[in-house]
């Protein structure tokens, strides 16, 4: 932590002026009340102000390095006293010596000097606790600074391990059904297994490859799901359709990596795995004022029983758009006249690469 007053030029410059405006008042004071000569006037003053402002600055110290504690406060006040009269008898013996020196011919002032040593000790001794006060002041807002910017990376530390941890739930979610969909393909149609084994190698590397890199461009992620949804449709042919409808404009917007998987897979198993007839995935991006609107829909049959799952994808979507856009981000999902539609809502002011 950097000394309140020297380690900021403003702050040297501002701790100037006032021991300037303080020694021209003080020689006002001279010359107005008293009538000293104008040497007196400028030299005493001056003399005294900036002795004093360069020794208040080692007031610093002991507050910097022995911090007022509450429960014990006795010693803190003792090592202040003692610092201030140090502090103060070091000026008073400096600024009453060099002014003896060089206004010793001067009876009238000498005998003034005298007399004011104990009014000057305690002034010294008032602007002394004024300044520790300050120091105090500075070095506790210093420190709730430096608390507030910890507990900020802190939150960031932990936001980053929730997102790690949820894409590491749904990758093997997703690894788990592919291995289970090429041993089904295996001695039915082993070509098309081993396309569907090269694909999900070059989809789990993209995966693994992203996996510090939180957003990229909605082109570069729908490429991968596409890739996810040609392996799928090597086990399910002409059942499962899917259409991409994308503007230039949504292309380039920035999104988190593997955010519309676990979606892409919910339609999959939620429609196509029952249905007899063929079923088309849409995917839709509309920009909107302060958002980019997203929406995968599927058409369902709603007389069939669909399988019932755990729900891990759109809460797992959910929460890391929440801790993605701070909250400010929206996930929602509904299922009306046979079509079952999720929207995102990426809010534009996060937009980053």
């Amino acid at each position: 932590m950097s000394h309140t007053i020297t380690g900021y030029r403003r702050s040297i410059l501002i701790y100037t002026f006032v021991r300037l405006v303080i020694s021209a008042l003080q020689g006002f004071l001279f010359w107005y009340f008293l009538r000293f000569s104008l040497p007196v006037v400028i030299i005493d003053p001056l003399l005294s102000s900036l002795l004093f402002g360069f020794l208040g600055l080692l007031a610093w110290y002991p507050t910097r390095y022995i911090p007022f504690q509450k429960q014990s406060p006795l010693y803190s006040i003792l090592a202040h006293v003692v610092a201030g009269l140090m502090v103060l008898t070091v000026w008073a013996l400096v600024s009453v010596g060099l002014l003896e020196m060089i206004f010793s011919s001067r009876s009238e002032y000498m005998d003034f000097l005298a007399e004011s040593i104990l009014w000057r000790a305690i002034l010294g001794g008032l602007v002394y606790l004024v300044l520790v006060l300050i120091y105090y002041l500075v070095s506790n807002s210093q420190k709730l600074q430096e608390r507030a910017q910890k507990e900020e990376r802190l939150k960031n530390l932990v936001r980053d391990t929730e997102l790690n941890l949820l894409k590491s739930q749904i990758n093997p979610h997703f690894l788990f059904n592919s291995l289970n969909s090429i041993a089904s393909l295996t001695m039915s149609n082993p070509d098309e297994a081993r396309d569907m084994i090269i694909r999900l190698s070059d989809f789990l590397r993209y995966s693994l490859k992203h996996r510090e890199n939180e957003f990229l461009p909605l082109n570069e992620e729908l490429g991968r799901m596409k890739d996810y949804l040609a392996i799928e449709k090597i086990r399910f042919g002409e059942k499962l359709q899917y259409v991409f409808n994308i503007s230039a404009e949504c292309g380039k917007f920035p999104v988190p990596t593997m955010i519309f998987q676990p979606l892409f897979e919910n339609a999959i198993r939620h429609s196509v795995y029952e249905s007899i007839d063929p079923v088309t995935l849409r995917f839709d991006c509309i920009p909107e004022n302060d958002y980019m609107k997203t929406v995968i829909s599927n058409d369902y049959d709603p007389k069939i029983p669909t399988k019932k799952g755990t729900g891990l994808g759109l809460q797992n979507v959910r929460q890391r758009i929440e801790l993605a856009y701070q909250e400010k981000g929206l996930v929602q999902w509904n299922g009306t006249d046979g079509v079952f539609a999720v929207t995102i809502l990426f809010p534009r002011i996060f937009a980053k690469l």
